[in-house]
């Protein structure tokens, strides 16, 4: 039986660790629309020039999630599918994957003289953005690599790492969060008048939750490994996104190493959707505490 983890591209993990299970991981891209040109968030985009663009363009851009085709695509290949979305409060990317979803397994039970037991597709809403999904896809890749778990067993152990985990926001800047509805515009403008990095996090529904302003990133930090450890992180994989901000997120990756030693850090750079909301500078931290 094949397996898959498919995510959207509100992960910025574009590939996992190659094992000896045959588990294929791949991405289904979002598109960010700039002046009027469609720019798909995938390994070819030049995401430093899209920030660029961004910047520079003074009319309001936005994103779009992929369409139910597009996830369809990935969900025929396999036998076992398990696809992770950003949350679905914050986009149509869950509703878009439903939809393959019930598309494809109408195709194979006509196929099949009505029995769909050969093809299973189980969706997970992350309830976050970035480092959050990251953790649940390597966290997946190697549970399936370790063991030869049924389907339901593979579906429980993903669904119980979703709710064991969480993601924070820590941003400089707020505009386009805050014009797309994703973020309090009155919180927003608050921060940027007085220069202030926020803190946010990720509600039970999979909205952005504020957790306070802090000035500098020492006191940033702080203010993370408060969080992190207030939702029971004790030590763990941990993931650290950046919007071209390496060294903050080297910087946090010590602080949390210096509470946890046992942490497992890894830093990516964000993808065109992560870097349209987390704007410059931004980072954005996944962590569980399974």
């Amino acid at each position: 039986m094949s397996w898959a983890i498919v995510a959207d591209s509100s992960c910025n993990l574009r590939s996992i660790e190659a094992s000896d299970h045959s588990t294929e991981y791949s991405t289904v891209p979002l598109v960010i629309h700039v002046g009027g040109v469609d720019y798909v968030d995938d390994e070819n985009l030049d995401v430093h020039e899209l920030n660029r663009i961004i910047a520079e363009e003074p009319e309001a851009s936005s994103s779009s999630c992929p369409s139910a085709g597009v996830w369809a695509e990935q969900f025929r290949k396999f036998d076992n599918v398990i696809a992770i979305t950003i949350s679905a409060n914050l986009s149509g990317s869950y509703e878009a994957a439903s939809m393959a979803r019930n598309i494809v397994l109408d195709e194979y039970a006509r196929e099949h003289e009505g029995v769909i037991s050969g093809k299973n597709i189980h969706l997970v809403d992350s309830r976050a953005a970035g480092g959050k999904l990251e953790v649940l896809v390597t966290e997946l890749s190697r549970y399936l690599n370790d063991n030869d778990p049924t389907f339901e067993q593979a579906v429980a152990f993903i669904d119980n790492i979703e709710e064991k985990s969480q993601v924070l926001f820590s941003l400089s800047s707020y505009e386009n969060l805050t014009k797309n509805g994703r973020m309090p515009r009155l919180a927003g403008t608050l921060a940027s008048r007085l220069n202030i990095r926020v803190l946010g996090t990720a509600s039970h529904e999979g909205t952005i939750k504020i957790v306070g302003p802090a000035r500098g990133e020492k006191k940033m930090a702080k203010k993370i490994i408060a969080s992190m450890e207030g939702d029971g992180f004790s030590g763990g994989l941990v993931f650290i996104d950046h919007v071209e901000n390496e060294p903050a997120a080297l910087q946090l990756k010590q602080t949390i190493l210096e509470r946890w030693p046992e942490s497992e850090i890894h830093i990516l750079p964000c993808g065109a959707l992560c870097s349209y909301y987390a704007e410059n500078q931004g980072l954005i931290i996944g962590y569980t505490w399974a």
